[in-house]
């Protein structure tokens, strides 16, 4: 398995919620929505069957370098983010383990596939990987990179959980550096 770390420049970003300008713009351009139950539904480009990965309010949509919403939980990004101003952060650098299907089958993978849905879609090379993620079904095409952002192990090593996502290859070779 190889690693990655996002490389050190600023990103945009915005808190949900706050009703910004830009934040009304999304919503008018369908981006993002707002749900019955006050929750956001955030239309990525991994989006597939029409249903937003879900967000609430509080958490933020960090911006892709051609402008697509990704959402991260409240928590997460305050951890990993330190603000520069007007609405750009800086993420802090922190090693992740990655994989792409030049790695092969690895034990991490067959976990996702057995716990957390994700499949292949030789057929579809655009659509190659799809896995429930963000309340709602995402896929990426097979050139994409699966970022691991946590493997949680119990004490003998055995895998209890994976906190991942994927990206596609362009915004990754954009936003990350391999280390290995």
């Amino acid at each position: 398995m190889r690693h990655a770390i996002k490389k050190s420049i600023p990103i945009h970003a915005l808190r949900l919620g706050d009703r910004t300008v830009e934040e009304v713009r999304l919503l008018e351009e369908g981006k993002l929505q707002i749900a019955p139950d006050g929750t956001y539904r955030v239309f990525s480009l991994e989006v597939r069957n029409g249903k937003g990965e879900i967000a609430q309010p509080g958490d933020y949509v960090k911006f892709s370098s051609d402008g697509w919403p990704y959402p991260n939980s409240k928590a997460y990004f305050e951890a990993n983010h330190h603000p520069l101003g007007d609405g750009w952060y800086q993420q802090i650098p922190r090693p992740l383990p990655t994989w792409t299907v030049e790695d092969g089958i690895i034990p991490e993978i067959v976990f996702l596939q057995q716990s957390k849905g994700l499949s292949f879609h030789p057929e579809t090379p655009e659509a190659y990987f799809s896995a429930p993620l963000w309340g709602t079904t995402l896929t990426a095409a097979k050139d994409a990179v699966i970022l691991f952002y946590n493997v949680h192990r119990d004490e003998d090593g055995r895998i209890l959980d994976i906190e991942f996502n994927f990206i596609a290859k362009y915004e990754f070779d954009l936003t990350y550096d391999w280390l290995d």
